[in-house]
């Protein structure tokens, strides 16, 4: 085999070569016998980085608890005599509230109120037959109230 020494067939020749070795594939031809051209890869896109995640807003703090009316506890009281030997406590509690309350007796003849050893009770004297309500109050000025019913037995001595 003879080997040509062509000038335009070395040139075609190592034209070809190199964008085999360069370009990876063959070169596109132009059809006429001339040059042959090479085509240049579209390059493709490098994909957008995302953003940083959107903050999310902070979540909207619950209300405070509203408290609920005050409940004496127990309630109605009854006494069978007058006198601090039948006194009587009664204790207040109210839902999502830790103040103090007020307890007022509607009739002091009837009974008389203080407050208790404990937080939130209240001792009940009997004084004289009858019936009255203690108003209990709270801070807020919710209320409720504690019916009282003192009877005097009478007591006989033989």
């Amino acid at each position: 085999m003879a080997l040509r020494r062509d000038p335009a067939f070395i040139l075609r020749w190592f034209v070809l070569v190199g964008a085999v070795v360069i370009g990876g594939g063959l070169p596109a031809c132009s059809g006429s016998g001339g040059t042959a051209s090479v085509v240049t890869p579209t390059p493709i896109p490098t994909p957008t980085p995302t953003p940083s995640p959107v903050p999310t807003p902070s979540p909207t703090p619950s209300p405070t608890p509203v408290p609920s009316n005050p409940v004496a506890s127990p309630n109605p009281l009854i006494f069978t005599n007058a006198g601090a030997a039948y006194n009587q406590t009664f204790t207040v509690t109210e839902a999502n509230y830790t103040g103090t309350f007020t307890a007022t007796s509607q009739n002091t003849n009837v009974v008389t109120v203080a407050p208790g050893t404990q937080p939130n009770t209240f001792v009940v004297t009997p004084i004289g037959a009858g019936q009255t309500t203690i108003l209990v109050q709270d801070s807020g000025n919710r209320n409720t109230s504690v019916t009282n019913t003192v009877t005097i037995t009478p007591v006989t001595v033989t």
